[in-house]
């Protein structure tokens, strides 16, 4: 045997031994998942001092970039699932070499299930580039009226993933600019708002004076009458800020506005409110 071809041989022979894995089921009341992807990677939201490893097997192929960059590497995969058609995905919490937990984002992350950590884990070993091992049922489990079972396998490589920068009160760039976009709706001010605004929210054209009132009077419905940005995070051209203010019937809110960095500057993506009085 040639040495170029014993070498040939040692490189497959490698390259099968380090092939990702990915494999298995879970079964929850009439849902059916079988993992086709995998994406690891290190949390130290809770105890930076103690990382929690997360594995995050999804019935699609993962837009690894998108997770990476994220503020919130979840949150990137409930938008990636929420936009397959039958997406889901789950987050397969690796406890300890015994133990393991898993939270479920299924029917395009329209149901999610927190099951506990204390299932059977098997096979375990993390590395600094690397995690592999099982998650498994022992039996049968219950949750209300669903009966629910899983066996998963996993090997894939540990993915770094960058800390967000923290925004202090104000919210930096973009909270000065969503309490800019704010103002310019109270003011139905076109060319200050129009570009800030997602783009579903934006006419093809721009209304006439006749309509620009009525406009921004059922835009101003979405966001708030008056705000003041507490700070929040940013990661590259992504941010998300924490608020507070008035809704346009006066009542308290506060909530999480998701911002983006686009050609033309910070622009608004999603936004959630609730309650405050």
């Amino acid at each position: 045997m040639t040495r170029s071809l014993l070498a040939l041989l040692m490189l497959a022979a490698s390259t099968a031994f380090a092939a990702d894995v990915a494999k298995g089921t879970f079964h929850f009341g009439n849902i059916n998942f079988e993992p086709v992807d995998a994406f690891a990677y290190q949390d130290t939201s809770a105890d930076p001092a103690k990382p929690l490893t997360i594995v995050l097997l999804a019935n699609f192929k993962i837009d690894r970039a998108a997770a990476v960059n994220a503020i919130d590497t979840p949150g990137a995969l409930i938008d990636q699932a929420g936009k397959t058609d039958g997406g889901a995905f789950l987050v397969l919490r690796v406890v300890s070499a015994e133990h393991c937990g898993i939270y479920a984002f299924l029917n395009q992350a329209q149901r999610q299930i927190d099951l506990s950590n204390s299932y059977a884990a098997k096979g375990v070993t993390v590395t600094a580039s690397r995690v592999a091992g099982e998650c498994a049922t022992t039996k049968p489990e219950k949750m209300f009226d669903d009966s629910y079972d899983f066996h998963l396998s996993y090997d894939v490589p540990l993915t770094a993933i960058s800390k967000p920068a923290t925004l202090t009160s104000g919210g930096g760039e973009p909270g000065a600019v969503y309490a800019g976009l704010v103002k310019a709706i109270q003011a139905a001010d076109w060319n200050a708002a129009h570009l800030l605004l997602p783009p579903d929210q934006v006419p093809d054209t721009k209304p006439k004076p006749s309509e620009m009132k009525g406009y921004f009077h059922d835009l101003g419905l979405n966001y708030p009458k008056t705000v003041n940005v507490a700070g929040g995070l940013m990661k590259g051209d992504s941010a998300r800020i924490e608020i507070s203010g008035t809704n346009s019937e006066g009542k308290k809110i506060k909530g999480t506005v998701a911002m983006k960095k686009v050609a033309s500057g910070w622009q608004v993506v999603d936004q959630s409110f609730y309650g405050a009085d």
